[in-house]
């Protein structure tokens, strides 16, 4: 038997996981009849498995402002995490960067945040920890108009994981203000300009990414409730549950190889200009492992997922020095460093029986192709490019010729990765 989730919160490993998540989340009264994108929700749900890069999601220019609200209320509602908002344009300074995102980490209340979508705190609440005032989930606007300093600053940021914060420090005699580093690594989500380009050393920070159209989103609800903090509608004793599995799900050899074709095959296709880097390509199969455990139908030992429920913070760091996650130390680098692979066996008791071990399969790579790849690829038809610059140039333009341009080069990517995926 194991432990139970809240009422209709379907059991890790069930049959049909994700539908039935994805009804669960609709149903929950504090959504208030308020319809998600499905596609959105479950890319989200990826990125914060296993976080490991932020998620890029592109839309029309005069979306961007609702597709953020969307977002936040999103990430606030279901996984009850502090979110902050960073908006860039080209006049955005580069020592302003530093400065308001250690603003918004020891100070998230401060004025520069949308007040109506803050973080407000709870009236008599302690502050005992510094992981209390850190910024969760981190909503990047204008990205691709700010300038390259400032681009190169935030991706400097974003590779250390850390921050400078001022502190000042009063006694009765001076006031001393001083600087220290800070951890900073929360999951980064940018609202994207669709059709913007931006170098491809920004790109390889977000390992997933979608389009969507404004017919795809509703905006949130003008009276939507914040429910008590701690209450979101995934627990995240939940979340945790399911980033601790994923070294226990394993690829078959075969599969690794055909992964490995696929993201060379999207390197070298004459029809595309891509981003694709050794890191990417080192954290695909853990993107494939995530869409497997959403695939659902397979068991969990009881004494596993009562370990991990009972876990104090996020997945990474509640499973640090218990044999569990990657890197330095963990489950991982125990199973290369012994030649074997990490099993669910050892968590099951007696009165439990055998439980198979989690092996992903190609519908699982053919699950995240798209979000995992899409956002790295540009089409490469050089000479529509440069008859639309000629025929741009006598006149202003027609903004529908622009948004069907925009749609079909967006579409002919699509069909070549779904060629690449068909053939290889």
């Amino acid at each position: 038997m194991t432990p139970q989730p809240p009422f209709g919160l379907p059991q890790i490993g069930s049959p049909s996981f994700t539908p039935l998540l994805l009804r669960y989340v609709l149903a929950h009264p504090s959504l208030d009849g308020w319809p998600i994108n499905p596609s959105l929700f479950s890319v989200l749900l990826l990125a914060m498995i296993v976080r490991q890069g932020g998620v890029v999601v592109d839309t029309n220019k005069r979306d961007v402002d609702v597709l953020f609200h969307v977002v936040h209320h999103m990430i606030r509602l279901i996984f009850d995490l502090r979110v902050y908002h960073l908006s860039l344009d080209e006049h955005f300074r580069l020592e302003d960067v530093a400065n308001h995102l250690s603003h918004q980490t020891s100070q998230p209340n401060r004025t520069m945040l949308d007040r109506g979508y803050d973080n407000e705190r709870q009236p008599g609440r302690q502050i005992d920890n510094e992981d209390e005032d850190e910024i969760e989930v981190l909503v990047v606007t204008g990205l691709e108009n700010a300038r390259s300093p400032v681009r190169v600053r935030l991706a400097d940021i974003m590779m250390k994981k850390r921050i400078r914060v001022s502190q000042v420090q009063r006694s009765d005699e001076e006031v001393v203000e001083d600087e220290l580093d800070r951890k900073f690594d929360p999951l980064i989500i940018w609202v994207r300009e669709e059709g913007k380009e931006v170098p491809s050393w920004m790109i390889d920070h977000f390992m997933l990414g979608l389009n969507i159209d404004s017919d795809d989103i509703a905006p949130p609800p003008s009276d939507l409730d914040y429910p008590p903090s701690g209450e979101g509608i995934l627990p995240k004793t939940y979340i945790n549950q399911l980033a601790s599995l994923l070294p226990y799900v394993h690829i078959h050899a075969p599969l690794k190889i055909h992964m490995s074709n696929l993201l060379s095959a999207v390197s070298s296709h004459p029809g595309l200009r891509t981003a694709m880097t050794g890191k990417s390509s080192r954290c695909f199969g853990e993107y494939v492992k995530a869409h497997r455990l959403l695939s659902g139908s397979f068991s969990v030992p009881y004494a596993f997922l009562e370990n991990s429920s009972t876990q104090d913070g996020d997945g990474e760091e509640s499973l640090k020095g218990k044999g569990l996650g990657g890197g330095i130390g963990g489950v991982d680098t125990w199973a290369e460093m012994a030649g074997e692979e990490p099993s669910l066996s050892k968590f099951v008791s007696e009165t439990e029986g055998a439980v198979d071990d989690v092996y992903c399969t190609p519908a699982n790579v053919e699950g995240v192709w798209k979000a995992f790849v899409g956002h790295r690829c540009r089409s490469r038809e050089e000479r529509e490019e440069v008859m639309y610059l000629i025929k741009g140039s006598a006149g202003d333009g027609d903004a529908d010729e622009t948004k069907k341009r925009k749609g079909g080069k967006r579409r002919g990517v699509d069909r070549i990765l779904n060629e690449i995926l068909r053939t290889v």
